[in-house]
């Protein structure tokens, strides 16, 4: 019995077909992986609002956005105490006078992090903790990091500084803690929000309500005009710069690109901006542990609202 093959035609059909399915398929799969790196963000973003919640059961406050002592180490306050905030007066006194710690670092025995916290020296200054990949301060805590944030250049999601011969190395973060409307520079910071430089907020002075202020939300490490940021994370050091990685203010939308050649106003206000990978806009964590998406068209206003926890207005959150 003689056997019929594919003619050449069939065969392009076939391929043709096959290639068309492939197409139809690619964008389906490339949603379904996003809708899930969307969800394990919104997961880590709840479960950091529970941890600080935690926290706050524990310690009759929430942790402290970068708890920095007066003296006159490297990283620390001048003893004259000559730094002020932006609406405040001059920097208090922190919370732990001995320690030099963050809020992430604070935040870790309550994520199932207890290990690498009791690793860490927190009466050592600046990067003492991130002495080397092996170093408590490089670990990498998945809690901290969104799926779909970008980390350019950083090896095995791993940021390094190198000062004074020493090579540093930082497990990176994707979250930062509302400093209210300005997190950055140190002496713009403004002390309307939740966490921020010996900050030691209660439940209760957030008089605009839990459900109506935001707790946590993303930063998102991708700007083509400003490519610096995306080496530019740590989670793990300590000093009055510290904010610059975990902290975020109000001053400009979700998403905010730094505009070609940006300059250091510019830079400043980029590198505290919330934002995200997600298409259209950002997570967030309000203070009652519930996690929200905000677009990209939130109103400038509207956000600003939300980063003040005793601003008075009348806000719902979209």
């Amino acid at each position: 019995m003689k056997r019929r093959g594919f003619t050449l035609i069939e065969l392009l059909v076939v391929i043709a077909i096959i290639a068309i399915l492939i197409g139809l398929l690619l964008p389906a799969v490339q949603k379904v992986r996003e809708a899930a790196a969307r969800l394990s963000c919104q997961n880590n973003l709840h479960q950091l609002a529970v941890a600080a919640h935690n926290f706050h059961s524990d310690n009759n406050r929430l942790p402290c956005g970068i708890n920095v002592p007066i003296g006159t180490a490297n990283g620390m306050l001048f003893p004259t105490n000559t730094l002020y905030y932006k609406n405040g007066g001059p920097v208090q006194d922190p919370p732990n006078p001995n320690q030099l710690t963050g809020w992430p670092i604070s935040l870790l025995p309550y994520i199932e992090q207890g290990n690498v916290y009791n690793a860490m020296n927190l009466t050592q200054s600046q990067y003492a903790n991130c002495n080397g990949v092996n170093s408590p301060g490089a670990t990498i805590i998945q809690s901290f990091i969104c799926p779909s944030d970008v980390f350019g250049g950083v090896s095995g999601n791993r940021g390094t500084y190198v000062t004074g011969g020493v090579t540093y190395s930082f497990g990176v973060i994707s979250y930062a803690g509302n400093s209210g409307t300005q997190a950055w520079y140190v002496s713009n910071m403004t002390v309307d929000g939740v966490f921020y430089i010996n900050s030691a907020v209660r439940l209760t002075d957030i008089t605009d309500g839990d459900s109506a202020t935001l707790m946590f939300g993303e930063r998102y490490h991708n700007d083509p005009n400003y490519p610096a940021l995306a080496t530019s994370s740590g989670w793990a050091w300590a000093n009055y710069s510290a904010g610059q990685d975990y902290l975020a203010g109000s001053l400009v939308p979700i998403n905010y690109q730094a505009p070609p050649k940006p300059n250091q106003t510019q830079t400043d206000l980029r590198t505290n901006a919330y934002g995200s990978g997600h298409a259209g806009g950002a997570n967030f964590a309000l203070c009652d542990g519930s996690v929200r998406f905000l677009s990209n068209s939130t109103s400038p206003i509207l956000l600003q609202q939300l980063s003040t926890r005793a601003g008075g207005e009348p806000v719902s959150v979209p």
